[in-house]
């Protein structure tokens, strides 16, 4: 239960499902940010040793679990539980739920993505978060496997209640612009990139740059922001539990990814009625246009550069398209969601009682 935003949208997902009345279990190798949401949302932890994600343990503690519980049906959440899960209810003949959190982009031709397609197979269905994610599947499996796509979820209440960060807290003086990432320090994030736009950003009076995460590229992003010169004009808070009360003091939020699936930071951004600057991608372009958000070339550190500026040259229409975007994102309630997946769920099991394969 990492800071990433699949382990968010299970948080958000499996305490949805249990004020509906579901009985929820969750199998987990480790704690982590998230873990505390889970936790609260009344499921039932199940706790997995192992000493990788790849150690061969998992696959049989998961069946004894499945065994134990004599669940109506399992849903695999992240990529190695894809196989050890997949498997593990398939022996046990439960039907079960392939989830697919990115696109295409995401898997080059190894056999571990190989071995994944292989096991998506075998699923009961596959439900995507995007429609990009959902075409990666158009050709990669027989129709007797049904596919749905359901967006990623938002807390809105949450969010509406948090409060912008205060100067106390972010040590920023009210006159400060501040220029907000929100993500994980891996390269297809394109931080490189923005790393480059930036250098010109930040050389506005009073503006900053905060980028919020943690991954592996991030002692390289430092050590290029304090040889650019630019290193006490950038700060690296490290993950952020309260990072919608940063996009509400923000300025404007920053993704120019090379790819995506329904990106949390994107969507929690809108939210919060923080103007954005995204990369022009066909999985941004899904659910936002040029009424709602500043569309750049990912490859562009000039472009993203000017389009970050004209946010703060012309605020009043950055406000109208965050208002917009704003709008949109009020239909990704996390409790629509959950009905969403619930009725997955139902015709998932109606399929089984109609096929003869009741599980158990």
């Amino acid at each position: 239960m990492s800071g990433g935003g699949a382990e968010r949208q299970l948080g958000y997902l499996a305490g949805e499902l249990t004020n509906m009345g579901w009985e929820v279990h969750v199998a987990l190798l480790s704690d982590g940010p998230n873990f505390r949401r889970l936790e609260s949302g009344g499921v039932v932890i199940h706790r997995l040793r192992a000493r990788s994600n790849y150690d061969p343990r998992i696959g049989w503690q998961l069946l004894g679990t499945i065994r134990a519980i004599r669940p109506r049906l399992v849903q695999v959440w992240l990529v190695q539980m894809e196989v050890f899960a997949g498997l593990a209810a398939w022996i046990m003949r439960v039907p079960w739920i392939f989830s697919e959190r990115s696109s295409a982009m995401a898997y080059p031709a190894t056999f571990k993505n190989r071995l994944r397609i292989l096991f998506a197979g075998a699923a009961s269905a596959v439900v995507s978060n995007s429609v990009g994610g959902d075409q990666y599947w158009n050709s990669r499996l027989d129709i007797r496997v049904p596919r749905y796509v359901i967006p990623n979820g938002l807390p809105l209440n949450e969010i509406e209640a948090a409060r912008p960060v205060g100067p106390e807290e972010s040590g920023l003086v009210p006159e400060e612009s501040v220029v907000l990432f929100v993500g994980r320090f891996s390269p297809e994030k394109n931080l490189e990139t923005l790393r480059l736009a930036l250098r010109y950003v930040v050389s506005r009076p009073r503006t900053v740059a905060v980028l919020c995460g943690e991954g592996p590229l991030r002692p390289q992003i430092e050590r290029q922001l304090a040889e650019d010169g630019i290193g006490d004009r950038v700060r690296l808070p490290g993950y952020v539990g309260d990072v919608w009360r940063w996009m509400k003091r923000a300025n404007v939020l920053v993704s120019v990814g090379f790819f995506e699936g329904h990106p949390n930071a994107v969507l929690e951004a809108m939210a919060c009625g923080c103007p954005l600057v995204i990369s022009d991608i066909p999985a941004h372009r899904e659910f936002l246009n040029e009424e709602s958000a500043l569309l750049v070339d990912a490859h562009a550190p000039a472009a993203i550069a000017q389009a970050i500026a004209s946010v703060f040259t012309a605020p009043e229409a950055a406000a109208r398209r965050a208002q917009n975007a704003r709008a949109k994102a009020a239909q990704w309630s996390s409790r629509a969601v959950a009905r969403q997946y619930v009725q997955v769920y139902q015709e998932v099991l109606a399929r089984r009682s109609q096929s003869g394969l009741n599980p158990g």
